[in-house]
């Protein structure tokens, strides 16, 4: 049975949910139901002074308190006797035998193989459009020998321009601005030149060098690069 918060007593719970004893209102369904109020069991106060007296006697009488039980002692465990630790003999590592040395090679000595030596390029034969034509003038087999087929650096006045990218055709043309000559020199150049060409301008004073092989008919240079 429940006790009662307010009293400490084993109680029920009245009709109007209070303390069979002190009246505290008890509102958990926990404890046990009484069929009357708390106000009837008043009326019946010396029965309920007699029961509660009982209740608080059996409540009071103290439990009796077991015995201890006694433990056997338990046996002293013998040590374990102490046994010397056996040192291991090391093990005698067999000598290695000895390697024998390789016998030393002769080191042949390798003759150095001779490169031929490349056979040195020309010097370009500076010379100016003038001149070029002046020495057709005076004998043309002699200027053949001397010019064709040479790396010449041809000075002269620039007096025709042409760069034309659709037909790939990328020239000028060299003269002299002191007389007036019945021809001039052509000077043919690759593609990539034609940026350059073209921003030069005519009566413009230029150096080209390139391999000669014309004529006095037909007075050109090719594979041309401008040296200014």
């Amino acid at each position: 049975m429940g006790k009662c918060p307010n009293c400490g007593r084993a109680t029920a719970r009245t009709e109007d949910w209070a303390c069979q004893w002190c009246g505290y209102p008890l509102l958990s369904g926990f404890y046990k139901k009484l069929a009357k109020t708390f106000k009837q069991l008043k009326g019946e106060a010396p029965h309920l002074q007699e029961s509660s007296a009982v209740e608080e006697t059996a409540e009071q009488a103290p439990e009796p308190k077991p015995e201890p039980i006694q433990q056997p002692e338990p046996e002293p465990v013998p040590e374990p006797e102490q046994v010397a630790e056996s040192k291991p003999e090391p093990i005698q590592q067999p000598e290695p035998e000895p390697v024998p040395e390789p016998e030393q090679v002769a080191e042949s000595k390798l003759e150095p193989v001779q490169q031929p030596e490349p056979e040195p390029v020309p010097a370009a034969k500076e010379t100016t459009v003038e001149e070029l034509i002046s020495a057709y003038e005076v004998d043309e087999a002699a200027a053949d020998a001397e010019f064709v087929n040479k790396i010449l650096k041809l000075t002269g006045v620039v007096t025709k321009i042409e760069v034309n990218d659709f037909i790939d055709v990328y020239y000028i043309v060299l003269s002299t601005a002191e007389k007036k000559l019945p021809q001039g020199v052509r000077c043919l150049f690759d593609k990539k030149y034609g940026p350059e060409l073209s921003q030069l301008t005519k009566e413009h004073t230029v150096t080209v060098q390139g391999k000669y092989n014309g004529s006095i008919i037909a007075m050109r240079m090719r594979d041309c690069a401008l040296v200014r």
